[in-house]
């Protein structure tokens, strides 16, 4: 792992937040109390979430596309679509439902044994959001948490597979002015898998910290910032051995096409990256050279 592009990236995107708070705690240049009051907007962070989770009877459908192309050797690229209706049932909850479907080619990528290519139903997954810690006009951080359960039966090289997971998620968000806005999010997940040609069942878990920076270019229209994601890849349903890690880094936009509909999309390439035995500066067996996503959302 490139230890000074990691402290660069990390330095950006959490030093920035944290010292704005500290000058809004003494008095010097605070935030607007309207910002600190309001949630922020949501999809502004590209993969990242904000902690809003809507009022109660808000409903809301989403379309989100992610993709992951390039591997250390051959072709690859895999895009995972998914469906999800979203909906506020009380005061600082939400659930949301979602199917899934993976369209994927595969060419002389090493570390798999046979080239795939085709579209197929991915199965599906339930999510439950609920907000701890609310915004207030002293206290601009808020704090969400997220679990969510997931079937899933498509695996990473396009063969049909059978894998069982939950990922947790812990995220939090504040403004640093009126129109600049930040939010981190720590996510842990746990699947286990069956293999398609031996039938035999493994376990494995991951990490993901993330942490983004989103500007109103256009208030209420148009946002760009940018957002660092670091994964650690383990081989146990708890942790274990750490398989390889990746640090991605990348641009974000968010447009609001009406009051009601967004886009966002973001791209991030790899800048830093290991797996474990293998040399290099990358890891491009457990991850992949770049990652994207873009997503429509809308509510009703």
């Amino acid at each position: 792992m490139k230890i000074r592009s990691v402290a660069i990236v990390w330095s950006c995107l959490l030093v920035t937040p944290l010292a704005a708070a500290d000058l809004q705690s003494k008095g010097r240049s605070p935030a607007p109390p309207e910002a600190q009051a309001i949630d922020i907007p949501g999809d502004i962070f590209g993969f990242t979430s904000a902690t809003g989770v809507g009022s109660v009877g808000d409903l809301g459908l989403a379309l989100e596309n992610d993709g992951r192309f390039g591997k250390r050797s051959g072709s690859y690229s895999v895009v995972t679509q998914k469906l999800e209706l979203g909906y506020t049932f009380a005061e600082n909850w939400s659930i949301a439902g979602s199917v899934f479907g993976n369209m994927y080619r595969v060419r002389d990528v090493a570390i798999f044994p046979d080239n795939t290519s085709g579209y197929g139903f991915d199965g599906f997954s339930f999510e439950v959001r609920h907000r701890l810690i609310e915004r207030t006009a002293t206290q601009p951080f808020a704090l969400t948490f997220a679990l969510e359960p997931r079937w899933a039966r498509i695996d990473g090289a396009g063969f049909q597979s059978n894998a069982v997971g939950v990922e947790a998620k812990v995220q939090i968000d504040a403004p640093i002015s009126d129109r600049l806005f930040w939010a981190m999010n720590a996510n842990f997940a746990s699947v286990g898998q069956e293999d398609s040609a031996t039938k035999r069942w493994s376990s494995a878990s991951s990490t993901t910290l993330s942490s983004a920076i989103s500007y109103a270019v256009i208030e209420d229209k148009l946002y760009l910032g940018a957002e660092a994601r670091w994964l650690h890849a383990f081989d146990s349903s708890v942790f274990g051995t750490l398989e390889g890690q990746a640090l991605f880094f990348g641009p974000t936009l968010m447009a609001k096409i009406t009051p009601n509909a967004s886009f966002n999309v973001t791209v991030q390439p790899q800048i830093a990256g290991k797996a474990r035995g293998v040399p290099g500066s990358l890891d491009l067996d457990g991850f992949e050279r770049t990652i994207a996503r873009a997503k429509l959302a809308i509510g009703f």
